[in-house]
Order: C-alpha cells, then structure tokens, then sequence
C-alpha cells in the first residue's frame, strides 16, 4: 500500500509541530490510500454466502468452477481507494442520534469502475451466474479493503490521540445525506474519481461511506460493523459484534471484533503485540493471557502449557483463543521498556549543539540496540535498547520468513521501521540534539532481518539454495529505509544511512560487523568469534583467510522458549548459585523484584544443577524437582519461577548446536585449539557471561578459557567503529564479506557426530 498522499485544506492549515519544529500532521488533511486488486483477499465462504449458495446447494460445485475461472479476472480488475477525514458532524442534518459540531472522521472506499462494468457485461451477455460471483467478489474486496483502512485508520488516531467510540452507516445510523457531506468534505470526485447522485448514492456502486465518532479515550477502538442496530436483517453477513476490553499495565483498551476472531489477531490489529516465540503454535505459553469476564473455550494447547489450576485462573493462550462472546482479559508484558544495553554505555554529559552526530543500529532477531555516538571524537552519548516488535510472528528467523511468505512482510516491515524510528527519536530528545545534527546511520543485523527492513522478497531465504535479493553495502536515506514509518520527519528523511554488507542468507552484516569490531580484517593471529543469538553465527580465521558458519541455536541464550524466560530486562536473574540451602541468584539492576530468567541467568542455572548433580549426564532433574522444575526465586506476583526440564533441553539443544559447529569450523580449517590466539564471545548478553559456566555445560571448549574475551554486541560495536573510520571502512567491511567461505553445515556428517556428542552434559 502507498502511504500517504496529502490534500491540504489550504484555508484553516490545522496541525501541530514535532519536536524538531516539522509540521507533522494536517489535522483537515484527507488520507488517501490505494492498492492494487491482488493485494485484496477475496474470501470464498463470504462470496457464497452472498449469493446464499451453500455446499448443500445442488449447484454448489458448478458454481464454485465458475468463482475458480472467474477470480483472476476480477482480481486484475479490482482498483481499490479509500480516503479519510477528521471532521465535524455537520448541522442540519435530520434523524440520526449523532450531535452536530461533534468530532468525527470520515471513510469512503471503493474498488473501482471496471469491476462494475464487468459484473454488468455478464448480466448483459445472459451469463447471470458469472454476473452474481462478479458482484459478489466486488463485495467481498470492498469488505477485505477494510482491514488495510484500519491500520491507517488506527495511526491516524493514535497520532491525535483520540479513539473511535462508534461506528454509522446510511441509512441505519445517519441520514443518507452524510454520503453528500462525506463526498464534499473528502474532495471525492477528485480524490476517489467517484460521483454522486441526487438521491446521494455513490458511483462506482460498490463504494461505502463510514463514519466514526471520534473519543477522547485513544484505546478505544470500535471499529466493525455494528449488526445490532443495523435494518438489513436479510444481510448474509449479519452478525454480532463482540466487545473485547483489556486490562493492561498502561491502561484499558476497548475494542469490537467479529465472532469466531482468533484473539491473538485482534489483539495485534488494535496495537497490542504479544511475545510469541513458537510463531503462534501453542507451544511456548509467552501470549498467556488471563480471562476476567467472560467465555474462551480451553484448547488442548491451553492443557497442554498451563495447570489446571492455571486453567480455572483464567489463563489462555491468545495465539489459541477463539473469540464467541463479550469478554474480558487481562494482558501482562515483560517489562521490555528496560531493556539494558550490555557492553556501550553511554557517556551524556549534556546538550551537544551543533555537533555532527551519528546513530550505530543493530537489528537482532529477538533485540533492538542503538547507539548515538559523536562523529568528531567517536565518542559514545547514549544507547537504547528495545524488543524487536517482530517477535510476535515469531522467535526465529524461519517463523519470520514463513509470515513474510503469508502475506504479512509489509506488517513486519512496518513493525520494524516504527521501532527504529521510535528509537531514533527517543535519542534525539534525550539528549536534547536537534535532527538537523544527524549526519549519518549505520545499520547491522542478520540478512533476513535486514530483509524485512528494506522490503525485500524473503521467500528466497528460507528454501534451498537460501538465495537472498541483496547482500552487498547499500546507501540509502533514511526515509527510503524507514518508509512504513508514519511520522518519519521531512529533517530525517534525507539522514544518510548505510546498510552494511552480509556473507550469505543465514550469516549476515552483525557478523561482518562483529568481524570488523575484532579487527579480524588486518590481525596475523588466527581469532574466533561466536556469536551466542538466535542464528548461533561464528567465524574463524585471520586477515588471510577466513570461515564462517552458522548453526541453529534457538532463542534460549536470550530467554526464548524458557518458561520464565525474558530479554536482559532489569529485575531478570542473571547470576545464579545453587547450594544445600537454595538458589542465591543476582539480578539486572538488582531491583529486588524478579521478572523472570534472561539468557545468562539460563547458562548459569544449568551449570549449577550440574555442579551439585541435581541433573545427570543427560540432563534429567531429579525426581524432586522434575515435574515442577527447580525454585529459582518468587516474581512481583508472588509466583514461584522455576527452572523446568523442558528449559533445560531447550538449552541442551542450544549449547550442543554451538558446540558442534565451532568443532565443525576448526576441523574444516585444520587448526586446534592451541593455534587459536583469542575467542571473541559476542551477543546481547555475552559482556556478562561467566565463561566458566558456559564452559561447564560444554558449549565452549574448556581449553580456551584463558583465551576468551567478552566482546559484547559487536555488531552494534561494528557499525559505531564503522560510522568514525573513514571512508576505508566500506573497502574493508566489503572486502571481509567478500572474502569470506561460508560452510553448510546441514550436509557436513562431522558436524552431525559432534551435535550428538555435545548433546550430553560430561
């Protein structure tokens, strides 16, 4: 979709100003938005129920060939628009419950002339079945149509801090002269290429006019269509809408949805994203939410994650809750706003004028981390670190891949560009730096989450040969990269920001950039660099040749897939020592309130049950604890977090993946590990990692203990030394991606022995 295009209304020129003195938004300014026809979904079943044909319908199958035959050439037809319009409801108008003077916004939307004149081709020709799918396809598009509209819809409304109280329609709600009023007011013959008509019906005929009442509380959102009071009783889509209110940590949010929605979905379209590290399978429990008023069936994934007394708590997984009734729930986030930057610490001491500044930005899978630095002295101002919003789709890059391929890259694209530029924005005013002082961007991360920052096809990444649409160093500016982003500021748009270069689909530019951050590129001593993520990406070599890999670690080492698993938030336990008496753990910040386990806290854990046998070789707890897991500590909630078998073969498989692909790496390399001169352990948590531990677990070699070095996020590291080198630097990171061989461990037998070998705990 194409976003946004401006008609000012040049007479009262309402709006407000950002903070770096951009006009932001147009109050009066009419939205428009425009798509192409395939990019609409035309539900059969809504198709069929139109032309109330059902599978008991002696013609179903005849008609359900010609839908077959007749769906591209609707689809190519298609030409959906839609415009959008705060306003006020107008005086004079008679009926209606609406007051005059109040605020409201309007909607009118519609696919085109050319799918009309086919449908009226048909029925000329006598083709009468052809004519009805055609009508109908034009009303199931105008209906899929809509779900775009929101998302636009829902940012415009956040942007002026107000919600939707209720949603009218002509002639049900409001008199059918609203569609006049509407038409004039969203400049629609121009805007839309619509006419009207005396008695105020729209041309092209499948068009609509809405109107939303306007509230001042912004989470409420009631969008859908409200059945109830509606007149067309005949309607085959007559339904009720439900009302889903959510209590969270900032507030409630009130919204409607459509019965038979899945709560997980309706939830991510009204703004709020859950952790769902399984992709939405039903298998990690991080979308749990808790059901206060109201009905969710239990699902057999809801048995199968939460006790049964968790079940009569309330607790579902929304990524399995189907909605069927009004309810209401209760949300809890990890509280990922305090998220700690590990390893660049800022050094703010105050405004900093007109200095030429630059932000260094690495996306992770799981992570967000930034980082203003002064490009004159190199010199680190302040870091923020964030969730990757994109989590919700999933805790690993193939989940990610798999939505892109479903239809949601644009979503995910979206996620990522509001994120960064939130980001951005955040440093800026926290430091108290004009936007005009931003000279430049760097930005790393591993290729697909590069891919789904620029846009690119990501198909290709996930099924063999793993080809991805581009690898090299790019320069663009910001406002190209960040183009989903709504508010992004004419000042930003031009901010230069390059992309720095990847190795292959699944050994990306954080690795280059780690590599650069290493000084890999011009050391004579032979250095290795893990990086303990998502992708468990490694490299081996020196300024003469170079390997590098990647092995599929799982989350686990950033709290994925671990029952109380969280990001490097403050209050989670990072330290953990277990003797006779208990658990003694330190935490993020040592808040004194616990949140959970972060990805250090996981290792630690781990190597201690180990040390005091309380798992044996192959990783069984003990009897005691092996059904309830391990007492860690008690959280906020008074909830005790456990330590549970399953989280310990999460980091089984995870330290065995590590483990095999570095032994892999240094026997295709033909060097020992007394020809290594340093280990480079990166990753959001590896400035804190107790080496001894990791080594305890065997996920590093016990014989390079003395040889390691934490490094921290070197691929943020990487792209600040990248933003002060010089122009050098892009020779020398291109040259690092260039040069170095990539081995596939997926057809290497080795590598196959030494995750089965390092499988155990010895």
């Amino acid at each position: 979709f194409h976003l946004p295009a401006y008609f000012i209304d040049k007479e009262s020129k309402k709006g407000y100003i950002d903070e770096y003195g951009g006009i932001c938004q147009m109050d009066n300014a009419v939205e428009l938005i425009t798509a192409e026809g395939r990019e609409l979904y035309i539900d059969k079943e809504i198709v069929f129920k139109q032309i109330k044909c059902d599978k008991d319908n002696p013609m179903y199958e005849e008609f359900e060939e010609e839908f077959e035959e007749l769906l591209p050439e609707v689809l190519a037809a298609l030409r959906p628009r839609a415009a959008l319009k705060f306003d006020e409801y107008p005086e004079g108008l008679k009926g209606g419950s609406l007051r005059p003077k109040t605020r409201i916004l309007y909607m009118i939307a519609t696919v085109g002339q050319e799918i009309c004149d086919i449908t009226s081709r048909y029925f000329k020709s006598g083709d009468y079945v052809k004519g009805m799918l055609a009508d109908a396809c034009a009303s199931a598009a105008l209906f899929s149509f809509e779900k775009p509209i929101f998302v636009k819809l829902r940012q415009m409304c956040a942007e002026r801090h107000v919600g939707i109280k209720k949603r009218y329609e002509a002639p049900g709600h409001v008199p059918m002269e609203i569609q006049r009023c509407a038409f004039d007011s969203l400049n629609a013959a121009e805007t839309l290429g619509l006419k009207i008509s005396e008695g105020y019906m729209y041309d092209p005929v499948k068009s609509t006019c809405q109107v939303f009442e306007t509230s001042d509380n912004e989470r409420m959102l009631h969008l859908t269509h409200g059945c109830a009071d509606c007149s067309n009783m005949d309607c085959p889509h007559r339904t009720e809408s439900i009302v889903v209110r959510v209590k969270e940590e900032g507030g409630d949010y009130e919204f409607t949805a459509v019965p038979g929605s899945g709560l997980m979905e309706v939830l991510k379209e009204n703004g709020i994203r859950l952790n769902a590290m399984c992709g939405g399978a039903g298998r990690c429990g991080k979308c749990a939410v808790r059901l206060l008023e109201g009905n969710i069936e239990i699902s057999g994934d809801d048995r199968n994650v939460f006790s049964k007394e968790e079940l009569q708590q309330g607790k579902r997984l929304a990524c399995r809750a189907v909605l069927s009734e009004n309810c209401r729930i209760e949300v809890v986030h990890e509280a990922e706003r305090d998220m700690v930057s590990l390893g660049l610490e800022g050094s703010f001491q105050g405004l900093y004028g007109d200095t030429d500044l630059g932000i260094a930005i690495d996306i992770g899978t799981t992570t967000l981390a930034l980082t203003l630095i002064d490009l004159e002295d190199g010199g680190i101002i302040d870091t923020y670190t964030a969730i990757n919003p994109q989590r919700a789709f999933g805790a690993d890059v193939i989940t990610r891949i798999e939505a892109a391929v479903r239809g949601k890259a644009e979503e995910l694209r979206g996620l990522i560009s509001e994120a960064l530029l939130k980001g951005i924005e955040e440093l800026l005013a926290g430091s108290g730096i004009k936007a005009e002082n931003l000279k430049k961007i760097c930005i790393a991360g591993n290729t697909t989450m590069l891919h789904l920052l620029m846009g690119y096809p990501a198909g290709g990444l996930g099924v063999f040969p793993f080809t991805p649409v581009s690898i090299g160093l790019e320069k663009r500016s910001l406002g190209e990269v960040l183009e989903k982003a709504g508010r992004l500021t004419d000042k930003l748009k031009g901010v230069e920001t390059v992309i720095l270069p990847g190795i292959s689909a699944f050994v990306g530019a954080d690795i280059v950039s780690g590599l650069y951050s290493c000084g890999f590129y011009d050391n004579e001593k032979i250095c290795a660099l893990i990086d303990l993520g998502t992708n468990g990406e490694m490299a081996l070599g020196n300024k003469d040749k170079l390997m590098v890999t990647s092995t599929a670690a799982g989350p686990a080492f950033e709290g994925g897939n671990i029952k109380w698993g969280v990001g490097s938030i403050r209050g989670a336990i990072s330290s953990v020592r277990i003797s006779e008496s208990g658990a003694e753990i330190t935490t993020i910040g040592e808040t004194g309130e616990v949140t959970g386990i972060c990805g250090t806290g996981v290792i630690e854990t781990t190597a201690e049950l180990l040390r005091n046998e309380l798992i044996d070789e192959t990783g069984v707890l003990e009897d005691e604890y092996f059904d309830e897991g391990y007492p860690l500590a008690t959280s906020v909630k008074g909830e005790t977090i456990t330590f549970t078998q399953k989280d310990i073969r999460e980091i089984q498989l995870a330290k065995s993946a590590i483990r095999a692909g570095f032994e892999t790496m240094l026997l295709n390399y033909g060097v020992k590990y007394e020809d290594i001169d340093r280990l480079y352990i990166a990753g959001g948590f590896g400035y804190y990692l107790d080496v001894r531990k990791a080594a305890a677990i065997g996920m590093i070699p016990e014989e390079l203990l003395e040889k390691c070095v934490a490094a921290g996020n070197t691929s943020l590291s990487g792209a600040v030394k990248f933003l002060t080198a010089g122009e050098e630097a892009e020779g020398t990171v291109s040259s690092l991606a260039e040069e170095a061989e990539e081995i596939s461990l997926s057809a290497d037998k080795n590598f196959n022995e030494f995750y089965m070998e390092y499988m155990m705990f010895e």
